[in-house]
């Protein structure tokens, strides 16, 4: 079989991320929303990818912007961190003042807890992360100074064979204008959807279409939905409680 051939049948799943104008975290950036859902709080899931028990995801980072290494490592924060914050959930408007939340600052950290959870497929929970220009890696972030002719702020394309993904590529746009806090918050959210996740319909969540929320960290609502996605509730939907 060519090599052509090969890829017939691999369906595109795409995904975009554009930060609110009224959130502090990026204020100069448009919104959009891709996907709705009105049944209260939802995160909508994706497909996900099929590793062996144990595997590690790899993560490639191709810094076409020639961003200094403090904002890389804010990107790779938000990937490997096992730091958490704790917010008063009345911040939120998800519970009355005193009562409170975790999140987590990094993927690693939020998914640690799942090792033990038998799940149909491995959910990931080792990221390896490198730099360079090959972008050999599962999952690809591409650090641009170029901008979108759709405003975005980021992008992400996650190739698929049938209902399993097998490469996912992020593209953030306008990097070298962003903070870290900002490349930290927009990598997190994009790696949700590398992950398998889509939108969350709640406006404080960090998968929200929309980065609205001043605490854009991994809720127990997104690792609920991976959870379920990764238990072969393909495109299923969690409700947050």
């Amino acid at each position: 079989m060519c090599a052509a051939s090969a890829f017939v049948g691999y369906s595109y799943y795409e995904n975009q991320l554009l930060a609110d104008t009224t959130t502090h975290l990026l204020e100069h950036y448009n919104s959009n929303y891709v996907i709705q859902n009105l049944q209260g709080t939802v995160v909508n899931t994706w497909v996900s990818w099929n590793l062996i028990q144990g595997q590690t995801l790899h993560v490639s980072i191709v810094n076409d912007a020639n961003l200094p290494e403090d904002k890389i490592t804010a990107i790779k924060d938000a990937i490997l961190s096992n730091g958490t914050i704790t917010v008063d959930d009345s911040l939120l408007h998800e519970g009355p003042q005193g009562t409170s939340s975790t999140r987590y600052k990094g993927w690693e950290g939020a998914l640690a807890n799942l090792q033990s959870l038998p799940t149909k497929f491995y959910i990931p929970q080792s990221f390896a992360i490198s730099e360079g220009s090959n972008g050999a890696g599962d999952v690809v972030i591409t650090l641009t100074n170029d901008e979108n002719p759709d405003g975005l702020s980021g992008y992400t394309k996650s190739i698929s064979d049938g209902n399993q993904i097998l490469k996912s590529k992020i593209t953030i746009y306008q990097s070298s204008q962003l903070s870290a806090m900002q490349l930290g918050a927009i990598t997190r959210h994009e790696f949700g959807h590398a992950l398998g996740l889509a939108h969350s319909t709640d406006p404080s969540d960090l998968m929200h279409a929309t980065i609205r929320t001043d605490y854009p960290y991994i809720s127990g609502c997104d690792i609920d939905a991976i959870k379920g996605l990764y238990s072969g509730d393909e495109r299923s939907q969690v409700m947050c409680q």
